[in-house]
């Protein structure tokens, strides 16, 4: 992410030393500089370890590709030198559009447009696509019927948070491999729709009550507000949230009741599986069923990420971590599911809150977190896991506090919508509108999934490995998961 001027991000890319050359103006509505290339590689960026260069792109036009020019595997992605939007208004709705195409199978490519005020990230939208080889044939990006052969258009919408912030514009490749490209073509921005302009208000309703004639002396102010309330006389701040474990987000939301619920006083094994001795491939932990790793205590659930060499066979791991699910014990199609936790802030620690269909296919992130990524959290939906298939993701910054306090996550899914919520706050939302494969995706019962990974592919994502990263114990505590239905 590039960053206006000369201010840097740390979530994926740092600029390239020298000032911003001259490029043309946008035309046809389009917000992106150059979005031709006629003038080459000067309006974009790319981190160390990454090459641009101008290729034939799509239906014939010009393009962009991007190189990793290291030994090893890389998140590299294609940013502009100078954010894209100078100025946002919040409520304004953008949507980005690029052709992607890749020279290697087996990696995931998007288009992600990032919100900035100052250095402050309030927020982002990500689409991507997923690249698979096809025995016989060149590679080819997912789902989408293209005019092209190994060409696929990845579209995002994007609602501005605040006004006066800068909108970054840029398309990445997850772990390209070594020596492999991905390349960009026919990039837009858009203007989708602006909130209406709020000035009914001065057409002047105020001439007609002359107020200076009277208010002043007969309400003399300074005689009773303060005492009518005395701030100091009900410290409120006094009594933490977290002496009340139930907050006011939880009562059952107007026409749902509860329908199942877990405050964990035990480990209840009719409703909850407990992995143990399991892992993954792009993890550094190995799960268990040890107290050491999942336990309850003061009526809340822990999974506990350990610094340990730990042997399962042949496979030896660094870190134990623990990981439940629901699988084979319940399941629902609709309605909100809801979790109150405080996330671990160690680097490299991955919690998460998620469903997964009994058939393995679609998957709803209800929330994710990186440790080391300050007060960010992720929402994503994905039509599949296992190839080929499209997901969309939001990242919320929490307006106050910590993740590291109490807070809670959620997700309600209806006919034809999903919406995510951030301590009952709307953060996220999906229609058959936007999203048309949503309701085919989503027509089975999903299990839930609480785990905490230790490194992998998302910390990577965020260039925040667990590696150096000092750590005894790191803790994911949660107090409750409850269901809701109508």
């Amino acid at each position: 992410m590039g960053a206006a001027v000369t201010v840097t991000t740390a979530l994926i890319l740092t600029t390239i030393g020298g000032s911003p050359t001259a490029v043309a103006a946008p035309s046809g509505g389009n917000l992106v500089k150059d979005p031709n290339f006629d003038n080459g590689t000067a309006a974009w960026t790319v981190k160390s370890g990454g090459r641009l260069s101008v290729v034939g792109g799509h239906d014939g036009g010009r393009g962009i590709k991007v190189t990793n020019t290291t030994n090893g595997a890389l998140t590299l992605a294609l940013n502009d030198k100078t954010n894209t939007v100078a100025s946002t208004k919040a409520g304004t709705v953008y949507r980005a559009s690029v052709w992607l195409k890749a020279t290697s199978p087996d990696v995931s490519s998007a288009v992600r447009l990032m919100e900035y005020d100052g250095s402050t990230n309030r927020g982002s939208a990500v689409a991507s696509r997923w690249m698979r080889s096809v025995k016989g044939r060149q590679p080819t990006l997912a789902r989408r019927a293209t005019s092209a052969p190994g060409w696929a258009q990845a579209t995002v919408r994007y609602t501005a948070k605040t006004s006066g912030a800068t909108l970054d514009l840029n398309m990445l490749t997850w772990t390209l491999p070594a020596h492999e490209s991905f390349v960009v073509s026919d990039p837009t921005l858009v203007v989708v729709s602006s909130p209406a302009p709020s000035k009914p208000a001065p057409t002047t309703p105020a001439p007609t009550k002359p107020a200076p004639t009277t208010p002043p002396p007969s309400k003399p102010a300074p005689t009773t507000p303060a005492p009518t309330t005395p701030a100091p006389t009900t410290p409120a701040p006094t009594t933490p949230a977290p002496t009340t474990p139930v907050p006011p987000v939880v009562p059952a939301p107007a026409g749902y009741r509860l329908v199942w619920s877990d405050d964990f006083s035990s480990i209840d094994r009719s409703k909850w599986n407990v992995r143990n001795n399991s892992w993954a491939n792009n993890e550094e932990s190995i799960v268990t069923a040890r107290p050491d790793n999942v336990f309850v205590s003061n009526g809340a659930l822990t999974l506990r990420a350990l610094k340990e060499s730990y042997t399962v066979g042949s496979t030896t791991r660094q870190y134990t971590s623990g990981y439940l699910d629901t699988i084979g014990k319940a399941a629902w199609q609709y309605g909100r599911i809801e979790m109150r936790a405080k996330l671990p802030a160690a680097q490299g620690m991955w919690p998460a809150f998620w469903l997964r269909e009994n058939s393995g296919l679609g998957e709803l992130d209800i929330m994710e977190a990186v440790g080391g990524m300050g007060n960010r959290t992720v929402q994503t939906v994905h039509q599949s896991t296992n190839g080929d298939m499209a997901r969309f993701g939001h990242e919320d910054v929490l307006p106050s506090g910590s993740v590291s306090d109490w807070h809670t996550y959620a997700v309600d899914r209806e006919p034809g919508s999903v919406q995510w919520y951030v301590d009952d706050r709307l953060v996220f939302s999906k229609t058959v509108s936007t999203v048309p494969w949503l309701d085919d995706t989503f027509d089975t019962p999903m299990n839930i999934r609480l785990n905490l990974q230790v490194g992998g592919s998302m910390p990577a994502y965020y260039q925040k490995p667990v590696i150096g990263a000092p750590l005894g114990a790191s803790d994911y505590v949660i107090d409750y998961v409850r269901v809701y239905q109508r």
